[in-house]
């Protein structure tokens, strides 16, 4: 097989440079869920992505040492507001974050304070820990979504963690909740309330916003017991992690519907009383939640999943084939046979392989995974270059098409990579792009149903979406459709779409 090798990028952390985001935090000596530096890159990672932070402005309520101010000015924030109202958190995270200078503001005030005098619109709020210090949560909402002009982040505490049911909308008043005092190992607790996500759900339908997705959980944290993915003992998740964006849509309190009678919007529903014994009796069916995660393991591309490369393509990824073939007629109607031809996260090669049965001799595959080059088609000319890499391989001159089907979602610095493909594109070049977009709890769910038709059992599908946390990072359509034009591509076409999975045509 003929291997060109191409130069691998150590790519830093947000907080390789700067151990004092966990090392200066007291919470790192608390029995339960200590704060460490692999639960900082964890939960931060499962939040946020290059397409939610990129040039926006983000204010942290509850900032503590500003541990999310380095991560999301990391990863191209425009600027980062921390407010938190114990002294110790304040100046250290202003000398924490001091290396960002102009773009950083921390303040030293309690969050209604902050809220009451505040008069700027933020990109981002992120409300980690905060929401279960107070009794009226919908006041609290109502103020932070009333300055958010995108995405709303919140971390929350399950009501009856263990006892209730995660599902349910429902809300618990505690007359001791705690939480952590600064420079001390102990904490306060007062009265507070928990939220459960549902419930949040529905609060902020009223308010104009809506779940992006389905609730992101971090990667399973192996040394301590982790307040996310719960304690065994325990039927689920002690804590949640919900994202949320602005719509404009807005749901009706029942008040407002009284208060507005002669002019509700056709969306109101209306309920005969005779319907409404059985949506109470279905309303209250409580869903029993798995009791441990299947996998702690990461997704891999490994020797078994080489071998059995097709299958696992072909009952995991909607129009697999159709979409390798659109490309190969892509190339024969519009390319000669002499062009250069590149498939990145190429595999076992199939595409390659009908790329070379149409014709085209001057291809090359680039994959990370040794296993899959190993098993990689090669025909007996030996035409076929493959790379092992991470990255787009500058050294390899300019390509007429770049193929990076079912690629580019495993991959963190999406934007950048993109660029290099642009930079080594001819000018009339295409680049054929596939990707799983970030799913609607529906088309979640239409998906999943795929891979019960296509064979795959209820274990195996859970095993996978398990094992893909923080392996698989899904951005929106519309990020994908700004990206390209703001990178200078000429024009972008979708070509395919089923489900979740978007193929994209797109010219230099």
């Amino acid at each position: 097989m003929n291997k060109t090798v191409a130069q691998n990028i150590l790519v830093k952390n947000p907080y390789d440079d700067f151990p004092g985001f966990y090392e200066l935090d007291n919470r790192d000596k608390r029995a339960f869920a200590p704060v460490t530096r692999e639960q900082l890159e964890n939960r931060h990672a499962s939040m946020f992505s290059e397409w939610n932070l990129s040039g926006k402005t983000v204010l942290d309520l509850g900032s503590c040492l500003g541990a999310t101010g380095q991560w999301v000015l990391f990863y191209g924030a425009k600027t980062y507001t921390g407010v938190d109202a114990q002294q110790f958190y304040v100046t250290q995270s202003r000398k924490l974050l001091d290396h960002y200078k102009e773009k950083t503001n921390i303040v030293q005030a309690s969050i209604d304070d902050f809220l009451n005098k505040n008069k700027t619109q933020y990109d981002m709020v992120v409300m980690l820990g905060v929401l279960y210090g107070y009794l009226d949560y919908y006041k609290i909402l109502k103020a932070v979504t009333s300055i958010c002009k995108e995405t709303l982040i919140i971390e929350g505490i399950y009501p009856f963690p263990d006892k209730g049911n995660p599902n349910m909308p429902i809300v618990e008043i505690l007359p001791n909740q705690g939480m952590v005092v600064a420079n001390a190992e102990e904490s306060y607790s007062a009265s507070g309330s928990r939220v459960s996500p549902s419930a949040l759900e529905i609060i902020l339908k009223t308010m104009g916003f809506e779940p992006t997705g389905i609730h992101p959980v971090p990667k399973r944290i192996k040394n301590s017991l982790d307040n996310f993915c719960g304690d065994p003992e325990i039927k689920y998740n002690v804590r949640y992690i919900c994202s949320f964006r602005k719509t404009e849509t807005i749901c009706w309190s029942l008040n407002e519907v009284f208060s507005n009678i002669e002019k509700l919007p056709v969306t109101i529903e209306k309920t005969k009383w005779d319907e409404v014994a059985s949506k109470s009796s279905s309303i209250l069916k409580w869903i029993t939640p798995d009791e441990k995660p299947i996998t702690d393991k990461q997704w891999e591309f490994n020797e078994k999943v080489a071998k059995n490369f097709q299958y696992e393509a072909k009952t995991n990824i909607p129009d697999y084939d159709r979409v390798i073939n659109y490309t190969i007629d892509i190339a024969n109607l519009y390319l000669s046979k002499e062009a250069k031809i590149i498939d990145i996260g190429c595999a076992v090669g199939e595409t390659l392989k009908r790329f070379y049965k149409n014709g085209f001799k001057n291809l090359y595959g680039t994959d990370n995974s040794s296993y899959m080059l190993e098993k990689a088609y090669q025909p007996e000319s030996s035409s076929i270059s493959y790379i092992k890499t991470e990255i787009f391989p500058l050294d390899l001159g300019i390509f007429h098409l770049v193929t990076a089907n079912w690629t580019l979602h495993f991959v963190k610095k999406r934007e950048l990579f993109l660029r290099d493909i642009y930079k080594q594109l001819h000018f009339n070049g295409y680049l054929i792009l596939t990707e799983k977009i970030l799913q609607s709890p529906e088309t979640a769910g239409l998906y999943k149903k795929f891979k019960f038709d296509h064979g795959l059992n209820d274990h195996y599908i859970k095993y996978k979406e398990e094992a893909l946390k923080e392996v698989l990072d899904l951005y929106p359509l519309d990020w994908y459709l700004i990206t390209l034009r703001k990178i200078g591509f000429r024009t972008i076409d979708i070509i395919n779409s089923n489900i979740a999975f978007t193929t994209f045509l797109i010219k230099k």
